[in-house]
């Protein structure tokens, strides 16, 4: 489970025209509860506060107010043990050119305290699912950018992970393979794992989030089912929410 109660975070950056430093409050006042079984879908525009939201529900970084707890441990009291439940996928993946794929996961699964025949077990499979095994030896320097994010997917779940954070999970994969994807996130659902998917693909939301939330100017717009969101704003697809936000709404 993953509870948010009232989180704030913000940054000081220096304005370009005058080099002076201002504050921007990135997430201002988020609360919410993702259950086991759920996939929540976070959405909202470039710089709205999701990939912030879901850095410090990783771990990566901290709220300046309020809290966050992952599986009943505080980020903040007990960093170490929350990280321990979470699989975070990143929009900024980095591998490692000169491994191979079956390197990287052996290398991320004694960093996890995952023993290395479960960590080779579980990465293979996993390759597999991603319908990547036939590069499991393959250096990763001539990866492709979905070949790459397909190795993060796997990253992120070899530790079996109770909560999985994915910050754009699709990104540069073909429509085959997202659909592989979506499958993937549907079984976390059936294993009981809470899930957060944030997307860009609105289709995406409407095939395989349970509840969904919408960021704009750092705080939390709708958490509820995409129907009852649509019924709610009166559009018929969730670009018009976010065109009514943009406009003024509420």
């Amino acid at each position: 489970m993953i509870v948010l109660h009232d989180v704030h975070k913000g940054f000081d950056v220096k304005d370009k025209k005058t080099r002076k430093k201002k504050r921007v409050e990135a997430v201002r006042g988020i609360s919410l509860t993702v259950k086991p079984g759920e996939i929540f879908g976070l959405l909202g525009p470039n710089g709205a506060g999701k990939s912030t939201t879901l850095r410090m529900i990783a771990g990566l970084m901290h709220p300046e107010k309020g809290s966050i707890e992952v599986c009943g441990a505080d980020t903040l009291r007990q960093p170490e043990t929350a990280r321990g439940h979470v699989g975070y996928l990143s929009t900024d993946l980095n591998v490692y050119n000169r491994f191979t794929p079956r390197e990287l996961l052996r290398i991320f699964g004694e960093f996890q305290g995952v023993e290395a025949a479960v960590a080779e077990r579980r990465g293979l499979h996993l390759l597999g699912k991603l319908e990547l095994d036939d590069f499991a030896d393959v250096k990763m320097e001539g990866f492709s950018s979905g070949q790459r994010q397909k190795v993060g997917i796997a990253r992120a779940l070899l530790h079996d992970p109770k909560v999985v954070v994915f910050d754009e999970p699709t990104t540069g994969l073909d429509v085959l393979t997202a659909k592989t994807v979506l499958d993937l996130l549907k079984l976390m659902r059936e294993e009981q794992r809470t899930v957060i998917v944030s997307t860009h693909v609105l289709p995406m939301v409407e095939q395989v989030c349970d509840r969904v939330g919408i960021i704009f100017d750092g705080v939390l717009h709708g958490d509820a089912p995409p129907r009852e969101l649509l019924q709610k704003w009166r559009v018929g697809t969730l670009d018009e929410v976010f065109f009514a936000l943009a406009a003024g709404g509420n």
